[in-house]
C-alpha cells in the first residue's frame, strides 16, 4: 500500500474508478481441467483514503482421495439417497443435493473434503487461524499478490491440489471431473480501511470443446459449441458464519450481551457501548423471533436484564475497575441454560477492548453464582496475566459447547494490557477471534467504541437472518453476470430488498461492506450425475474475485462520477489516458482468426479505439465495438492464417481510470481454438 499522493483532484480519483481493491483468482471448469485456467490475484490501492481488500479461503472437494486424502465419508453417516428422517444436511446446495450428510457429523466432513485453504500453516487443508507461535491477521497476512498463491514457504496448502511437478497450480485445479461430483470454496474478503461497496465479477472467460471423444461425437449435436458451462450447476451465497455450507433457515433466538465498563474505558466510551448494545437488541427484537437479555462487567457483574424481560435496555452504565470477563459469560451462559425456548439457537454478544483481569471470588447477579472455582485471576495488578487469559478462554470453549459466542473487539490491534512489550504474546483481536468466540465468522472488530455501529447489522445478519443465497444456476449464467460492468453487485445488508441479480448497481438499497467484519460468499458447484456424454473433453476458464469501491464519495455504480462539493474549476471534465496493448494469438501457426476480444480490468464508458495493427493483418472487412470493459474485433471475412510471430497492436484513447499498472487480456478466437495472452499497460 502506498502512501505516496497521487497528482489527481479527490474529485477526478473518485469519479474515475474511485479508490479500488482488485483481488482476483484463475477459475475454470472443465471434465479433463476443472478450474485450470491461470490465476492472477492483484491488488491497486490509491490514496484518496486507503482502501484495501485482503481475501482468504477454503476449498472442499467431494472426492479429495485424488490429491492422496482418505475417503472423507469413511465411519460417518454420508448417503446419496435421500433419507426418510430429519437430521441431515444437503451439499453442496440443500434444495438440490449431490449428498445428504447427518448433522453430527457435519464439521467432520467439511474437514475431510477440505483440500486446500489459506492460511493452513500446517498444510492439513484445513484453515487454521494459529499454529505455534504463528497467529494470522487478515490485513496483514491476507492475500492479495501473486506470491501469497506460492505455497512453498508461504501459508496456502502445500498439497497435490497447490503443486504439481514444481508448478503452482490455480486457486481451484480439480481435473478428470465425473457426474455427481461436487466441491464447495467459500472466500473470505476484509476491508482494511474504510467501508466499500463490493462486486464479485468474471474475466477472461473462454469455452472450448477440445475435440469430441468417441462417446461424446454420437450424441453432441452442435459440435462446435461446449456444453460444459451449461451443465455444471452452481449456488453462490452470502456465509454469514463462514462455515461452507447453505444455511438457509433461521428460527427463534436467544441472545445475552454482555458489555464491557472497566476504567480502561473513559465513561464516554462505555456510554458509545452502551448504545450500540441497546441498538442491537432493538434490532433484533424487531427482525426476528428474538429475546435479548443483557449484563454488565467490570469490577463486579451487573445491570442484568433475563430474557424474558427483555429486550435489554441498558441506562447510566459507568466506566469502573478491572474486567470480569469469565464471570460475564458464565452469568449470560447460565441464563440461556436455565431460560432459552426449546429449539432457539443462543448466543452471547461481547463488547470488549481488554483482557480479562479479575478476582478469584463469587460474582452474583440475576439470582446466579458464579465463579467459585476461579483460580486464574490475578487482582494485585492490571497486567493480564496468562492464567487469565488461559482459564477465561476455557470458560469460552465450554460455553461454546451449547451457545454460540460473538465478540466485539474493540480497539484491538494490540497486547493485552501489561503485556505490550512482550513477544509472543497474541493480540487481543486474536485472543477474542479465537479463544473467546472461537471462529473468525463470530469475530466483529471496531477501532473505537464510537464506531461500535458501523459492525451491529453485520451482527443481527450472523444472529437472525437466513444466510441469502444471491443467485442459482449454470455456470453459463453466472459467467453471463458476472461478466456484466463490474460484475454482480454484493449488498452487506440481508435485511435490504436489494436484489443482486436485477437491481442497478447504485440502488438506495444496497449497502456497503464494513471493515472490521469477516465477510463470507460461498460458491457451490455439481455436475449432475445424469450429464451426459456431450460434455466429455469440454472446458471453460475465467478470472473472478472481488472488486471494491471505497463508499465515501461514490455511489455504487462502479465507477462513480459523484461531485464531492469541491470547487476546482477543472472538475467537470474528466482526466482521460490513452494506452497501447499488445497481444500475441498461439505459438502455432496456420490458425485463422475470427474475433478478437481484449479485455481490461475497467470499464471503457467513453473510451474509443483510434487504431488497430497487426503484423500480419486479417483479410476483409473489421469490425469494432466496446462492451462495458471490452474492445470486441471482428473480421468475418478473413481469410489469412497467422505466424508464432502474428501479433495485434491496439490504440485505445479516452480512458477514465486513476494511475496505475494493469493487466490487459487477449482472447483470440481461431478456427481451431482460443488462445490468451495478457500485456501491461500504464496510465
Amino acid at each position: 500500500m502506498t502512501d505516496e499522493p497521487m497528482e489527481l483532484s479527490r474529485r477526478k480519483l473518485l469519479g474515475g474508478l474511485g479508490a479500488i481493491g482488485l483481488a482476483s483468482a484463475g477459475a475454470g471448469l472443465g471434465t479433463s481441467a476443472l478450474f485450470s485456467d491461470e490465476e492472477s490475484f492483484e491488488s491497486n490501492t490509491f490514496a484518496a483514503g486507503e482502501l484495501d481488500l485482503k481475501v482468504d479461503w477454503e476449498e472442499h472437494y467431494s472426492y479429495p482421495q485424488r490429491y492422496g486424502f482418505d475417503d472423507p465419508a469413511a465411519d460417518l453417516d454420508v448417503t446419496r439417497i435421500e433419507p426418510e428422517d430429519d437430521g441431515y444436511v444437503g451439499l453442496p446446495d440443500p434444495e438440490s443435493p449431490a449428498v445428504w450428510v447427518a448433522e453430527d457429523d457435519l464439521p467432520a466432513y467439511m474437514d475431510n473434503t477440505s483440500i486446500e485453504s489459506f492460511p493452513d500453516p500446517n498444510d492439513d487443508g484445513v484453515q487454521e487461524m494459529q499454529d505455534g507461535e504463528f497467529a494470522y491477521s487478515p490485513c496483514r497476512d491476507g492475500a492479495d499478490l501473486d506470491e501469497h498463491f506460492d505455497p512453498v514457504g508461504g501459508l496456502r496448502t502445500t498439497n497435490a491440489d497447490t503443486l504439481v511437478d514444481g508448478e503452482v497450480e490455480p486457486l481451484v485445479s480439480l481435473d478428470d471431473v465425473k457426474p455427481g461430483d461436487f466441491g464447495e470454496l467459500t472466500l473470505s474478503f476484509h476491508l482494511c480501511d474504510n467501508p466499500g461497496y463490493v462486486w464479485l465479477r468474471a474475466r477472461g472467460v473462454s469455452e472450448s470443446e477440445n475435440g469430441l471423444t468417441g462417446p461424446e461425437a454420437t450424441v453432441d449435436d452442435s459440435p462446435a459449441d461446449p456444453e460444459l458451462a451449461e451443465q455444471i450447476r452452481t449456488v453462490w451465497w452470502y456465509d454469514t458464519d463462514g462455515n461452507n455450507v447453505v444455511d438457509e433457515s433461521v428460527g427463534a433466538v436467544d441472545v445475552m450481551i454482555a458489555v464491557d465498563t472497566s476504567a480502561s474505558l473513559s465513561d464516554d466510551d462505555v456510554g458509545a457501548l452502551e448504545t450500540a448494545a441497546n441498538d442491537l437488541a432493538a434490532d433484533l427484537d424487531a427482525n426476528a423471533d428474538a429475546r435479548v437479555g443483557g449484563v454488565s462487567f467490570g469490577n463486579d457483574v451487573n445491570d442484568f436484564t433475563a430474557l424474558a424481560d427483555g429486550p435489554v435496555s441498558f441506562s447510566g452504565l459507568d466506566a469502573d475497575g478491572s474486567t470480569a470477563m469469565p464471570a460475564a459469560l458464565d452469568v449470560a451462559a447460565a441464563e440461556l441454560d436455565a431460560n432459552a425456548r426449546s429449539g432457539a439457537e443462543t448466543f452471547v454478544v461481547l463488547f470488549t477492548d481488554g483482557g480479562p483481569n479479575y478476582e478469584n471470588r463469587e460474582y452474583s447477579t440475576g439470582g446466579y453464582t458464579v465463579g467459585g472455582g476461579y483460580t486464574g485471576g490475578n487482582p494485585g495488578n492490571s497486567t493480564v496475566d496468562d492464567s487469565e487469559l488461559d482459564e477465561t478462554a476455557a470458560v469460552a470453549d465450554a460455553i461454546r459447547g451449547a451457545h454460540r459466542i460473538l465478540a466485539v473487539g474493540i480497539d484491538d490491534d494490540k497486547r493485552p494490557t501489561g503485556r505490550e512489550a512482550e513477544s509472543g504474546v497474541p493480540l487481543l483481536s486474536t485472543y477474542l477471534r479465537d479463544d473467546i468466540a472461537g471462529s473468525p465468522g463470530d469475530y466483529f472488530s471496531s477501532d473505537d467504541p464510537g464506531t461500535v455501529s458501523g459492525v451491529l447489522s453485520a451482527i443481527t445478519d450472523a444472529i437472525a437472518m437466513d444466510e441469502e443465497v444471491f443467485h442459482r444456476g449454470t455456470l453459463a449464467d453466472d459467467l453471463a453476470a458476472l461478466s456484466d460492468g463490474a460484475g454482480i453487485p454484493l449488498d452487506a445488508g440481508l435485511q435490504t430488498s436489494f436484489d443482486e441479480l436485477s437491481d442497478p448497481d447504485d440502488s438506495p438499497d444496497r449497502e456497503c461492506f464494513q471493515p472490521g467484519v469477516n465477510h463470507f460468499v460461498g460458491f457451490g458447484w455439481w455436475l449432475p450425475a445424469d450429464a451426459g456424454n456431450e460434455v466429455q473433453s469440454d472446458s471453460v476458464s475465467f478470472d473472478f474475485g472481488f472488486y471494491t469501491e471505497q463508499c465515501r464519495g461514490n455511489d455504487g455504480g462502479g465507477t462513480s462520477t459523484v461531485d464531492d462539493g469541491g470547487d476546482d474549476e477543472g472538475d467537470g471534465d474528466e482526466a482521460t489516458a490513452t494506452v497501447t496493448a499488445q497481444g500475441f494469438p498461439s505459438d502455432d501457426d496456420g490458425a485463422t482468426i475470427e474475433t478478437v476480444d481484449v479485455e481490461f480490468p475497467f470499464a471503457l464508458s467513453g473510451a474509443s479505439v483510434d487504431d488497430t495493427s497487426w503484423s500480419v493483418g486479417p483479410s476483409g472487412s473489421e469490425v469494432v465495438a466496446i462492451d462495458g470493459d471490452t474492445v470486441e474485433l471482428d473480421y468475418p471475412d478473413n481469410s489469412n492464417t497467422y505466424t508464432s510471430d502474428t501479433f495485434l497492436e491496439l490504440t485505445v484513447s479516452g480512458i477514465a481510470a486513476p494511475s496505475g499498472t494493469y493487466d490487459v487480456d487477449f482472447v483470440f478466437e481461431d478456427d481451431d481454438s482460443a488462445v490468451d495472452s495478457t500485456d501491461q499497460v500504464t496510465i
